[in-house]
Order: structure tokens, then sequence, then C-alpha cells
């Protein structure tokens, strides 16, 4: 019985080989099916609708069964891709357009003053300070002295 089963499909092979050998396209150059091997059989892509089939033979013949997929989730994450892209294209949009007019900056001189008597205040205070704090630092220093001599 196996036997006939394999010289059948051999015979049914053979008799195909000229057949496949020609281009069998069809004339508007597209065929519905694109079939691509795999371990055990063939899978089976429709390009009309997309649904995939996985093929094998069986002892009674070839059986073709569709590949589950989650048509649902596979829909759902096209559409959120969908929404990314028209949300980048805002964005890119928004990067595109020119930033609004800076207002114009005030430039002119405060009134009443003189960069240089403004100048001449600030060495002054700056003067002050470093006197103050070098007579703090010769007080500390003479502070020491008396701290180290022997009293006597």
């Amino acid at each position: 019985m196996r036997r006939l089963s394999f010289a059948t499909a051999f015979g049914l092979a053979l008799g195909l080989m000229p057949a496949l050998a020609q281009d069998a396209s069809p004339p508007n150059g597209l065929s519905r099916y694109t079939f691509n091997s795999v371990n055990d059989g063939f899978l089976r892509l429709d390009n009309a609708n997309g649904q995939v089939t996985f093929c094998n033979s069986t002892g009674a013949g070839w059986v073709c069964q569709a590949v589950p997929e989650d048509r649902a989730a596979l829909e759902k994450e096209i559409a959120r891709l969908q929404d990314e892209v028209a949300r980048l294209k805002t964005e890119v949009a928004a990067l595109r357009e020119p930033p609004p007019p800076r207002p114009p900056a005030d430039l002119s001189r405060p009134s009443g003053r003189d960069d240089a008597a403004q100048i001449r205040e600030d060495l002054a205070r700056a003067k002050v300070a470093i006197g103050n704090a070098w007579q703090r630092f010769v007080d500390m220093i003479v502070g020491f002295q008396k701290d180290m001599m022997p009293k006597g």
C-alpha cells in the first residue's frame, strides 16, 4: 500500500515536471498564490487577501491548514503606528515653522549715571573691603604672636 502511494506520488511528480518547467504565469502577470518551501511542506501565501496556509503531504494526499495569526493585534499595532506617524509629522511641521520674533533689546544707557563714575565707586568700595581684610589679617597675626610668646 505504501509503495503504491509512493509510486503514485513519484509518477505524478514526473508528469508535472514538464508543466512546471514552462512559464506558468497568468496573463495579468501576478499569480494568486506564492509558495515557499519549509522543512515538512510548503507555506502558501494568498496574494489576494494575505492569508498564509501550511501545506504538507499526508497519507491521504495534500492538506493545507491556515496558519494562526492574531489579525486584531496586527491591525491594532498598525493603527498605533499610523497615529504615531501622524503625531511625528505634526511635530516636524512645528519644528519647521520659524520661531516667533524676539522683542527688541533696550540698548539705551541708564539715565543720569555715567559708566566712569560707576567704575570709580566700585573701585573705592573694593579698596575699602581689601583694607578691612588686611587690617583683620594683621590683627590675627599680632594676636597669634602674643599667644606664642612666653609670659614672664
